[in-house]
């Protein structure tokens, strides 16, 4: 699990990053598109898509996780236990 965290913050910690730079060669070209505004574009949509690859393993995660949990939380039906409620002097649906 904590590789899939750790994964997660390095790619958008890459992805800011990359949208940073793409705001500060637009600034420094007065934003015109340059060969470098291009490579910080294309640098910026390859962190794009690392960081929603990225989400996409975590919501895995979170699901797999979810699913382990809620497998273990249903109880078998115990017919000894309905048993006892069918006899018991207190009515259980009201």
């Amino acid at each position: 699990m904590d590789k899939v965290v750790d994964c997660l913050e390095n790619a958008y910690q890459e992805f800011v990053t990359a949208a940073a730079a793409v705001l500060e060669t637009k600034s420094a070209s007065d934003c015109e598109r340059t060969a470098a505004t291009d490579s910080a574009m294309e640098n910026f949509k390859k962190k794009w898509e690392a960081f929603k690859v990225a989400c996409d393993q975590a919501e895995e995660l979170v699901d797999s996780a979810k699913q382990r949990i809620t497998a273990n939380t249903t109880f078998p039906v115990n017919e000894d236990l309905i048993d006892i409620f069918d006899h018991s002097a207190v009515d259980f649906d009201d």
